[in-house]
C-alpha cells in the first residue's frame, strides 16, 4: 500500500511528466557548434533572495545509478569525469580511470548518434572525440568553482540536445530493452517486464550516490530459484514513480515540471534518520507537520483547533495520511517506522498534542524547543538514540510518549535545579497526551491533591517566602533535586526555617495563608516520589510560581498594609 501511494503521489503531482526522464539539478551547459567545436560553458545557477544559488532543475534521461567501483556512464548528462575526463582541483582520480569513464560516456553518445542520425547529437559526439576542443572546455571550466558531483549537459544552436524528441524516444526504447520477460508487478499488479535495477534514492546518512530501495546482491537473499531483483518484480513505470516520489519527499526544495517549488514534506529527526509524510487529501495538516519542529504557525494551529466547530462539507474528500521514518546506511535504506491512518485521525492527534503541551505563560512551542529542554546543554545530539523519532511518531500515531522522555525532562529539572517553561510544557505533554482522565491542568489547580503536585507547590511557596527576605541564594538552588525525589528528607527542615522567615517577613500573613492552603490535610511528607509524581512536582512548582507572578501586585499591597499596621502599633 505504501509503494502504491507513493506511485499515486508521483502522478498526482505531475512528477513524471516525461516517461524515462527524471528531474535533476543540472549545473552546467556546454554549447557546441558545427564540427563539434567548443563555444562556451555556462552555469545554470540562480539565486533566490536569502538563499544560496541553486542549479536549474531539468528533466534529463534517467540516470543509471552507480554502485560499487564499476564505472557506468549516463546518457548525455553526467559529471565532469565522464563528460570531459576531468575533475575539480583536489580530486586525485587516476588518469587511466578518467580516460575509461570518458570513453564510456562518449561511446554511448556515438552509438545514439549512429542509430538516430540526429544532427545535434552528431556534433556532440564530434566534440567528445576532439581532444583539442574538449581541452578548451576543460581550461575554461577550471577557472570556475565547479564541484565533482555537478551535472553537465549539451546544447546546440540554443537547444538542449537531450530534450530533442528523437533523442528521448531512442533513450526510452533502449532503456526498455534492458528489462526482462513480463511478470506480475508487485505495485500495480499488471503483467510487465520488471526492472533489473531499481533507481536510487538520496537518503541522509546513506551514500551520496543514492541507495536502491530494492536490492538482492547475495544468493542468501534469493528464493525459489529467482535471480536478483526477480525476487521482487516491479515494472519500470512503478519503480520510476515511487522512486521519484520518495526523492521529492526527501528534498528540501523540489521543483515540478512547471517550475513551481513544492512544499517541504520531511523533517530530519537525527543526522541519519528522516521522516517523510504525505496525504491523499487534507494538505493543511500536512503543511503543519513540516513546521512542527522549528516554528509552528500559530494561525494554522488556531485553525486546527477551530476546525471541529466550523464543520466540513460532506462531499469533501478526506484521504489517508502516510508517514515513514527512514535511515540511510551503507548501501541500504532502513525503515525505522511506519504509520498510516486517516487525515481526520492525524488532525485529532496533532490537536491533542498542542493541547497537551500548553502551560500558562507559554504560546505555541516548536517541538525541537521541547526536546532541547530535555537534552544536556540543550543539544539534541546529547539525547539518547531514538528519542526524537519516537516522540514524532507518537504524535502522528496518537500514542503515549515514552517514559524515557519524561525521565529526561525530570532529570534536567533536578540537575539544573529549576523548571523552565519549555520543560514544564514537555512534562505536561508527557503526563497528559493520550492519558485519558489523568490530564494535568494548564495553570494552577488547587484541587489537585496528588503528593507530587502539592510538594512542588510547597517548594515554590517556601522559595517566595525566602525571596521576600532579599536572600540571593534560594532553597531551590540547594534542595530542588532532593525535594522532588525524597520530600521527607528535606521539607521538615524547610518548614522549620520558614517559621523564622515568617516572623521577620512584612508579608507574613500572605505567606502563612498560602502555606496553609497547600498543607491543608497533609499528614506527613512522602518518603519518595516515583517518576510520574516527580513530573507533577515540576508542574506544581511551575504553576505556583506563575501564580505568584500573576498575583504579585496583590502580594505587594498586602505587604504594604502589614507595614502600615506595624507602624501604627509602634505609634
Amino acid at each position: 500500500m505504501i509503494l502504491q501511494s507513493l506511485r499515486d503521489l508521483a502522478f498526482s503531482e505531475g512528477l513524471l511528466a516525461r516517461a524515462d526522464y527524471q528531474p535533476k539539478a543540472v549545473a552546467w551547459v556546454i554549447a557546441v557548434g558545427e564540427g563539434g567545436c567548443f563555444l562556451h560553458v555556462s552555469s545554470t545557477a540562480s539565486a533566490v533572495e536569502g538563499e544560496k544559488p541553486r542549479a536549474k532543475t531539468m528533466y534529463i534521461p534517467w540516470r543509471a545509478g552507480r554502485a560499487g567501483t564499476k564505472p557506468v556512464a549516463d546518457f548525455l548528462v553526467d559529471n565532469s569525469e565522464y563528460v570531459l575526463g576531468a575533475q575539480p582541483a583536489g580530486r586525485e582520480r587516476a588518469v587511466e580511470q578518467l580516460r575509461q569513464r570518458r570513453d564510456l560516456f562518449a561511446g554511448l553518445v556515438e552509438r545514439a548518434a549512429r542509430e538516430i542520425g540526429n544532427h545535434a547529437l552528431t556534433q556532440v559526439a564530434a566534440f567528445l572525440r576532439n581532444d583539442a576542443e574538449r581541452g578548451r572546455c576543460v581550461e575554461e571550466l577550471q577557472r570556475t568553482e565547479y564541484k565533482s558531483n555537478d551535472l553537465f549537459t549539451f546544447e546546440y544552436r540554443g537547444q538542449l540536445v537531450h530534450e530533442a524528441p528523437e533523442v528521448s524516444a531512442w533513450f526510452s526504447a533502449t532503456r526498455q530493452q534492458a528489462d526482462a520477460a513480463a511478470s506480475q508487478c508487485l505495485v500495480c499488479g499488471r503483467m510487465r517486464p520488471p526492472v533489473d535495477k531499481h533507481p536510487a534514492i538520496r537518503v541522509p546518512g546513506g551514500t551520496t550516490s543514492g541507495i536502491a530501495l530494492v536490492s538482492f546482491n547475495s544468493n542468501a537473499f534469493e528464493s525459489y530459484g529467482l535471480d536478483r531483483n526477480e525476487n521482487a518484480p516491479v515494472c519500470r513505470e512503478c519503480a520510476d514513480a515511487y522512486t521519484t516520489a520518495l526523492n521529492r519527499l526527501l528534498s528540501a526544495r523540489y521543483t515540478n515540471p512547471a517550475g513551481e517549488t513544492l512544499p517541504t514534506r520531511y523533517v530530519r529527526l537525527t543526522p541519519d534518520t528522516t521522516a517523510v509524510f504525505w496525504a491523499d487529501a487534507g494538505e493543511e495538516v500536512v503543511d503543519l507537520f513540516h513546521n512542527l519542529f522549528d516554528a509552528p504557525n500559530e494561525d494554522s494551529v488556531k485553525a486546527l483547533f477551530e476546525a471541529p466547530w466550523k464543520g466540513r462539507d460532506a462531499a469533501e474528500p478526506r484521504g489517508r495520511f502516510f508517514c515513514l521514518a527512514i535511515s540511510g546506511a551503507q548501501g541500504r535504506a532502513v525503515l525505522r517506522g511506519v504509520h498510516t491512518g486517516t487525515v481526520e485521525q492525524v488532525e485529532e492527534n496533532v490537536r491533542d498534542y498542542f493541547s497537551a503541551m500548553r502551560v500558562e505563560g507559554v504560546g505555541v512551542l516548536a517541538l525541537f524547543a521541547l526536546l532541547r529542554a530535555a537534552a544536556l546543554q540543550g543539544k539534541l545530539d546529547n539525547l539518547p538514540p531514538g528519542v526524537v523519532g519516537d516522540m514524532f511518531l507518537a504524535i502522528v500515531s496518537g500514542r503515549r510518549f515514552s517514559r524515557k522522555l519524561l525521565d529526561l525532562a525530570v532529570e534536567r529539572c533536578r540537575t539544573e535545579r529549576g523548571v523552565t517553561r519549555e520543560r514544564a510544557a514537555l512534562v505536561r505533554a508527557c503526563l497528559s497526551f493520550k492519558c485519558g482522565d489523568r490530564e494535568v491542568k494548564v495553570s494552577l489547580d488547587k484541587d489537585d491533591l496528588r503528593p507530587g503536585y502539592r510538594m512542588g507547590r510547597l517548594l515554590s511557596v517556601l522559595e517566595q517566602l525566602q525571596r521576600s527576605q532579599r536572600q540571593k541564594a534560594t532553597i531551590v538552588e540547594r534542595f530542588y533535586g532532593a525535594a522532588s525525589a525524597r520530600p521527607a528528607t528535606v521539607f521538615p527542615g524547610l518548614i522549620r526555617l520558614a517559621q523564622h522567615h515568617l516572623a521577620k517577613s512584612s508579608g507574613g500573613g500572605f505567606f502563612q495563608g498560602r502555606l496553609g492552603e497547600v498543607l491543608d490535610g497533609v499528614d506527613g511528607f512522602p518518603a519518595t516520589l516515583n517518576l510520574e509524581q516527580q513530573g507533577l512536582f515540576a508542574l506544581g512548582y511551575y504553576h505556583q510560581r506563575q501564580e505568584f507572578i500573576r498575583s504579585r501586585p496583590a502580594a505587594d499591597e498586602t505587604a504594604a498594609d502589614n507595614e502600615q499596621d506595624e507602624g501604627n502599633e509602634e505609634e
